[in-house]
């Protein structure tokens, strides 16, 4: 058997980002750009007003107050959208609306609450503005030329309308991995079918669909393989045709454990089968025609455990991503901590920040079939191997589950990760 650590390093380095395509610019949020988005002229392309007011001459107002107000002519009124027609000079202003271009010769605007109506075409101005104060100069956002938008960038809703404000109405994105998730066992029912006997329901197959699609991929769960070498071999066959392969159960060395030798049958390349660690020690790993095929422990958590430290960041690489592990905190052990013996051990636990730090406690029975001990867990506790206790108070990493709240989970939130999770 192989280290954590050392199955992951033949992941990653087995795996590499898909090729480009071009997607419309709503088809992109969330997805990895895969070009340098420039901006072909300055945003704004004009000065405009910060605010409804009255653009001036800053000097008019120098002594401007509300006991002794400075009247000024109104030329005319711009809105947004509209180019101003007159110049201002000394004694004059325009009344100028939020977003409206700048009338040639002034240099500031003064808001509108800091004026009065004085008649039609009079205002009285009641305190000073500074040369350049609420204008918005052209360019501030963006220079012609400058690069707004990096390749390898995850895109956000911001992005997105950077991108539109700069006139792109669709993008080069890196493709989304089409993973396809083969169950195996006599034993399983589909979702919507009422186990009987000693039938269970698929709920790997479905556990692991959602995380690939929180890895960025498209799953698609395929027919249950039963428990023949034939049938084993046909759907891992059909899986072929998809970018990347999850197969659950039959990967260790069960009497019905078809999995090993029909992805042996099918000129696999394994890179290791066997992983020290717990749960998901049996997981086999190798490589089909390019394509990454995860052979994943038929028990619920096993199966999560090992998508999760090796499959994610494989789809994530594959989609694109640079940063592909877990996010990692440090935390204290909240108990007393057994683990197994020589193995990495990674221990479902939910998180509590307290005031004098963040601490980890298990989510209790840590059994490899116990899959709602698994949606309980904030976070995977790494027990290293070399530590058959891990003690109460001790410090540990935590590799959090739950990536959407990882910026709650300072202090100690690493936002950027090394290349390979040391395990």
């Amino acid at each position: 058997m192989i280290s954590a650590d050392e199955a992951l390093t033949l992941v990653l380095d087995n795996v590499k980002a898909l090729g480009a395509e071009r997607v419309a610019l709503l088809a992109a949020l969330g997805r990895t750009i895969a070009e340098d988005i420039g901006s072909p002229r300055d945003i704004p392309g004009f000065d405009n007003s910060a605010m409804d007011g009255y653009a001036v001459v800053a000097a008019d107002t120098a002594n401007a107050t509300e006991s002794h107000p400075l009247a000024l002519t109104v030329l005319e009124t711009v809105g947004a959208g509209a180019m101003p027609t007159r110049r201002v000079e000394r004694g004059t202003a325009v009344r100028t609306m939020t977003g409206a271009p700048i009338a040639a010769g002034a240099d500031a605007v003064i808001q509108v609450e800091r004026t009065r109506p004085a008649g039609d075409s009079r205002v009285e101005v009641l305190a000073s503005v500074q040369k350049g104060a609420n204008i918005r100069p052209r360019g501030e956002d963006m220079r012609a030329g400058d690069t707004v938008i990096s390749a390898g960038r995850v895109l956000t809703a911001s992005d997105i309308g950077v991108i539109a404000s700069v006139n792109r109405s669709s993008i080069l994105v890196h493709r989304r991995p089409r993973v396809a998730i083969v169950s195996t066992g006599d034993e399983l029912v589909d979702v919507d079918q009422v186990p009987t006997g000693a039938q269970i329901v698929n709920s790997s197959g479905y556990a692991l669909a959602a995380a690939v699609a929180e890895a960025s991929g498209d799953a698609t769960i395929l027919r249950v393989a039963r428990d023949t070498e034939a049938d084993v071999r046909a759907q891992l066959s059909e899986a072929m045709r998809f970018d990347a392969v999850l197969s659950t159960g039959g990967v260790s060395v069960g009497q019905f454990d078809h999995v090993k030798t029909m992805l042996d049958a099918l000129a696999m390349r394994t890179m290791f089968h066997g992983v020290a660690q717990r749960p998901g020690k049996p997981l086999k790993f190798g490589i089909v025609d390019g394509r990454p095929v995860f052979g994943l422990p038929g028990n619920p958590v096993s199966t999560m455990v090992c998508f999760y430290l090796y499959a994610r960041p494989a789809i994530l690489k594959m989609a694109g991503r640079s940063t592909v592990g877990l996010p990692r905190i440090r935390v204290r052990c909240a108990v007393d901590i057994k683990k197994a013996a020589n193995l990495t051990e990674f221990i479902r636990v939910r998180i509590e920040k307290r005031a004098d730090g963040t601490w980890a406690a298990p989510t209790g029975n840590q059994g490899s079939g116990i899959l709602s001990s698994l949606s309980r867990a904030d976070a995977l506790l790494v027990g290293p191997a070399s530590e058959p206790v891990m003690r109460e108070g001790s410090e540990a990493c935590a590799l959090l589950l739950n990536v959407y709240g990882a910026a709650d989970m300072e202090p100690g939130f690493e936002t950027e990760l090394p290349r390979f999770q040391r395990y």
